[in-house]
């Protein structure tokens, strides 16, 4: 009981809000650049070039890219604008457009996913550290996608865990599905923190949604047309031929992640699932770490089981009972001095995800110091 009270409390007391683009402008198509940028909102609609002519958020004038948002996604918003869907959609078809057209001037591709409560801003210093940390090369390129897994400050970060939670599996499905399937017949490394693993394995393959989050988007999708009543079940990834590894910074996922979407509850309560899916074809390698100090995978004063399970990158065991039943090519990398830290950066400058780059031959070459000879 004393544990339920202080749930309540912080979901009635804690400041919540989203996370906006910093630019009014995407992919960057300057055929000079080895980098591209996109930003999904909630539901995995792409911001279109030109957003912040059709409206204005009430944004945090002491933090950039954060702020309140009634309608609280693009579909939404736009929905007594015409002008502005249009926009949404016509600019969708241009910016995959433009990734595919950039990923055919690279060989090796590296996608970037930050994690909720995130803004552009708090991603791109550890965005910058593994982007430091890759032996780039001449024809290497590289995908910064952000997305809004939502805003909160103190116990504002519980309040929004719930609704991040089932998003990030809106926004890989429909948002980075939709970029990875413009790649063909190249490398891609694809590179995520915390509840952006989600975001990831929700790209691979339908997610199982958390029961009451499926009807409530079901409900809203009436208002936004005939183009988006599918929008829980989009086109299953395009095998392109690639090789895809994953690479996997304090996953914020259990097994119900892994799970085939067929098993799909009616009620999430007491839901065990009995059936895993494949990760397909394309998938080459998949590394993880696991921290068993992560505060936030510990989820403080409860437990990683609770609130949608988050014990991959907190219990050396569910990742080896995966890789035991469905998936041989797991690869764990266990912090040998686990340390109670969540933040992205901190985990991209571990030495165990430098020696996960290096495993996969990705990482930049250790510099070997000369070594000073003796005197006489």
């Amino acid at each position: 009981m004393k544990l339920l009270l202080i749930l309540v409390a912080a979901l009635l007391t804690g400041c919540a809000g989203h996370s906006f683009p910093l630019s009014n402008r995407f992919v960057f198509p300057d055929t000079a650049t080895d980098k591209a940028e996109v930003f999904a909102d909630a539901n995995g609609t792409l911001y279109p070039s030109g957003w912040k002519s059709h409206f204005q958020p009430r944004l945090d004038k002491k933090r950039p890219g954060e702020g309140k948002w009634r309608a609280g996604n693009l579909l939404a918003q736009s929905t007594h604008s015409p002008r502005f869907r249009a926009l949404i959609e016509r600019d969708e078809v241009r910016q995959l457009r433009e990734l595919r057209e950039f990923s055919q001037r690279h060989k090796r591709i590296f996608v970037l996913v930050h994690g909720y409560n995130t803004s552009v801003t708090d991603a791109d210093l550890p965005f910058s550290i593994i982007e430091e940390q890759l032996d780039l090369k001449p024809g290497d390129g590289v995908i910064r996608f952000y997305w809004d897994g939502l805003i909160g400050k103190g116990a504002g970060a519980i309040k929004i865990w719930f609704k991040a939670a089932s998003d990030s599996q809106l926004v890989g499905s429909r948002a980075l599905r939709a970029v990875l399937s413009q790649i063909s017949e190249r490398e891609i490394y694809v590179i995520a923190h915390s509840r952006g693993a989600s975001v990831v394995m929700s790209a691979l393959g339908n997610p199982v949604y958390e029961s009451g989050f499926l009807a409530r988007i079901n409900r809203a999708a009436r208002s936004w047309g005939k183009s988006y009543r599918s929008i829980l079940a989009p086109k299953p990834l395009v095998d392109q031929e690639n090789n895809i590894h994953v690479l996997l910074l304090a996953p914020a996922i259990d097994r119900i992640d892994f799970c085939d979407s067929a098993q799909q509850p009616r009620n999430s309560k007491g839901f065990v699932c009995s059936k895993l899916r494949p990760l397909g074809t394309q998938v080459k390698s998949f590394g993880y770490t696991v921290n068993p100090d992560d505060p936030v995978l510990g989820k403080f004063i409860f437990s990683s089981h609770a609130f949608n399970p988050t014990g991959l990158g907190y219990t050396p065991s569910i990742g080896r009972e995966l890789k035991g039943e469905n998936y041989p090519i797991f690869r764990e990398y266990l912090l040998e001095k686990s340390r109670s830290f969540h933040a992205f950066k901190d985990y991209a400058a571990h030495p165990s995800f430098l020696e996960m780059l290096r495993n996969i031959g990705i990482g930049r070459p250790t510099v070997q110091r000369p070594v000073e000879p003796l005197g006489n």
